[in-house]
């Protein structure tokens, strides 16, 4: 049985591939003033890829639907073409807008010479159009002649006859893809997809008129600006694709296992639903058949990919839509897996949600796509916007009106290196070169010896970050010698990008040792720093002023923005880590001298109890207890030993509890197992310090509740050992 041809959204998916090919077309041309078979390929790789993925097949029909919007679409783009050069080349319609000058010229030598040229580039463009169809039209359209077994058995089901095969003696529950349950996707990502194509021909139309009220033409910028405003078009449509056309796979629980089962590689089903009972029954056996063989260890007759066995299937992430799963693969290595939630009576794992009925609407891609629409048109705009201005002979009268320019960059050297690695701590990703050796906000350049540094904070002005980067200027210190800022205005911080500044002080000692201090800060208030100490002996101050900057120009910041007044709402399931249990909060803290907040990850709790004014926080979620705080020592050692006194001080430790402790000096972290008394109930607990910044650490104390435990204790325990690089036996046996 073959999948039903949506026609009408094959047509909508064929003129947005047409489109999309029909503007490269027109962009190799400007900027190479020829075709090539580039162009060719493009446009029928669009037109008919985005047919099958919008119609979910190509037929013949499909095939002569494709070829009359490719060949419409290749001709429109040849006269664009033959439109642009005219105008830029004939004197005689220079005055014209694109509109009027487009399919109407005089009856000129040099328009008769240049559209006749641009006439037999046409016969090229469908050749090398024709030549790019090929293969797609052969892949498509091409029936391998296998699955004998299968057709003869059809057959007898179809005549009424029982197939001679016995039924298989494997037996699983099959769950199938129900279309009417991701409706609602398609309706919201399809209507937003036809309202953003309308727009976009709507602006086209109106073309001329903007020209003619902004006193532009668009040429480059806009028809670029048009070319990627195709991008949302297509993840719209991907985003349809994704989410509701995968009537082909259906998963099987059978022997124990999860399956994920491709019924067009296995028996060229490509919808269950589509299939009369009879249909079902023999893919059914089909399905299971094959599942046994598998198990029995017999050589799969079937397509690679055809059935997956889902092994150690752990859960990553949940929404409305969709379940996000990894799962180990036949070499070892871990792959994740998004499935959508159309599958009834089905969930992935223990412990998601399961799909009880048709998903919701989903607006946002298609808001976002109306936000990237927006931004390649408005970008376009102003590309043609400055191509004009640079075009005028004389100079632009002065605006009085206008914004000051912001002062430009300082002459600081950027060092890009070969390779680089992105880093994310806190909610701050930035890059650093991949040759640097990392261990806990450290970073070591094995080849200079210089030492890297990174501290985040939340909260701060301009004046905190000033207080930041000149925390090692101590006049005091006998071998202290002099500081050099990098930039000396009167913001004491330079513009960095749209949405964040920085400056980078040095302070220089007597016995050569030179320390950077180099920091970011964000609009919403989150500085990010790095510290690099070295001696002039062993690196010019240049190079690592240079690596300093390349860091300095890669930070995004992702976090909220957290002030005195909204900090202890600020809880959230922390997405850049990809956490379902782990949480970021943030606490207060005085020790940059001056007041800031720090974020700590601890499991996430609607109803967080800070203490100690808000600089600690303890969260408590399905049998975990976790109680975070920063404190002055003089190593992590002396921290845990004074966390542990202070329970002991209470008389409820057990003597001979504390019998677990490891201490690394060289990293600066210790960890303590201590067993106590509270309320009646026996509590084993980790205490954990690191160190975060200089003479002061952050102290996690992790306990373990029994009598709270769920079955989400061990996900979150093990998420929260992979944060804080901890193995915790005494806590996994818990929830054993």
């Amino acid at each position: 049985m073959k999948t039903k041809e949506r026609v009408f959204l094959g047509i909508l998916g064929a003129l947005l591939g047409s489109i999309l090919g029909s503007v490269s077309i027109v962009l190799e041309n400007q900027v190479s003033n020829t075709f090539s078979l580039i162009g060719g390929v493009v446009m029928a790789a669009c037109t008919l890829q985005g047919y099958i993925q919008l119609a979910g097949r190509l037929s013949k029909k499909g095939v002569a639907i494709s070829l009359v919007l490719m060949a419409v679409m290749c001709a429109l783009a040849n006269q664009v073409n033959c439109t642009i050069e005219i105008m830029e080349t004939v004197e005689a319609v220079q005055g014209m807008d694109f509109l009027e000058a487009f399919g109407r010229f005089e009856e000129l030598p040099e328009v008769q010479e240049i559209r006749s040229w641009y006439d037999g580039q046409l016969l090229l463009l469908y050749l090398f159009t024709l030549c790019g169809s090929l293969l797609i039209l052969v892949r498509s359209l091409w029936k391998p002649k296998k699955e004998a077994r299968r057709k003869a058995v059809l057959e007898e089901v179809l005549l009424g006859e029982e197939p001679e095969e016995e039924k298989p003696e494997l037996q699983g529950t099959l769950y199938p893809f129900r279309k009417a349950w991701m409706k609602p996707v398609r309706v919201s990502a399809g209507g937003a997809a036809v309202a953003l194509l309308v727009a976009l021909v709507a602006l086209m139309m109106l073309m001329p008129r903007l020209e003619e009220r902004f006193q532009i033409r668009s040429e480059f910028g806009m028809i670029l600006g048009i070319f990627l405003s195709f991008i949302p078009l297509m993840w719209i449509s991907l985003t349809i694709t994704r989410y509701c056309n995968v009537f082909q796979i259906l998963y099987v629980r059978a022997a124990g296992r999860l399956w994920r089962v491709n019924l067009m590689k296995l028996c060229r089903v490509g919808d269950w639903e589509a299939l009369p009972p009879a249909r079902q029954a023999v893919v059914r056996d089909d399905i299971l058949w094959e599942l046994e063989n598998i198990l029995k260890g017999d050589l799969s007759a079937c397509d690679s990919g055809a059935v997956t066995e889902l092994r150690d299937i752990q859960a990553k992430k949940e929404d409305r839509w969709s379940w996000t799963i990894s799962y180990e693969t036949d070499s070892g290595s871990r792959k994740k897996l998004k499935i959508p939630k159309g599958y009834p009576d089905f969930v992935p794992v223990m412990g998601m949600e399961r799909a009880e009925g048709p998903t919701p609407y989903r607006w946002l891609p298609g808001l976002a796509a109306l936000v990237l629409t927006v931004a390649f048109l408005g970008g376009g705009f102003a590309v043609d916007s400055w191509r004009a201005s640079q075009n005028e002979g004389d100079a632009p009268a002065q605006n009085i009106h206008a914004v000051p320019e912001e002062p430009a960059l300082p002459d600081v050297p950027v060092r890009v290196p070969e390779t680089a690695t992105e880093f994310v701590i806190s909610e701050i990703r930035f890059q650093i070169d991949r040759e640097f050796q990392y261990s806990r906000r450290r970073f070591l350049d094995g080849k200079t010896g210089t030492s890297y540094r990174v501290y985040t904070q939340y909260g701060v002005d301009a004046a905190d970050a000033w207080d930041t980067l000149t925390s090692h200027i101590h006049t005091d210190d006998p071998l202290y010698d002099r500081f050099q800022a990098v930039y000396t205005g009167e913001d004491l911080l330079a513009p960095l990008g749209e949405t964040s500044r920085y400056n980078i002080v040095s302070v220089y000692r007597t016995d050569g040792t030179i320390c950077h201090t180099a920091a970011a800060l964000s609009d919403t208030g989150a500085l990010f720093t790095l510290e690099a100490e070295h001696t002039q002996a062993d690196q010019p101050p240049e190079e690592v002023l240079a690596n300093l900057m390349y860091t300095l120009k890669s930070v995004r910041f992702e976090g909220p923005e957290v002030t005195e007044e909204n900090y202890q709402t600020k809880i959230h399931l922390s997405e850049i880590r990809n956490c379902a249990y782990m949480a970021a909060a943030y606490i207060k803290t005085d020790h940059f001298g001056h007041e800031a907040f720090v974020d700590v990850y601890v499991p996430y709790s609607d109803a967080p109890i800070y203490a100690s004014e808000g600089r600690a926080i303890r969260t408590e979620a399905h049998g975990l207890r976790v109680y975070a705080s920063i404190f002055p020592g003089e190593n992590a050692k002396e921290v845990v030993e004074a966390r542990q006194q202070v329970l002991a001080s209470t008389g409820q430790v057990y003597e001979d509890g504390v019998d677990d402790q490891t201490y690394r000096e060289d990293l600066d972290v210790a960890c303590m197992l201590t067993v106590y008394e509270e309320n009646g109930q026996k509590r084993n607990a980790v205490l954990y310090a690191e160190s975060m910044w200089e003479g002061y650490y952050l102290l996690r104390e992790i306990t373990g509740l029994p009598e709270q435990i769920d079955e989400e204790y061990l996900p979150l325990l093990k998420e929260l050992e992979g944060i804080f690089g901890l193995t915790m036996p005494v806590l996994e046996q818990l929830g054993e």
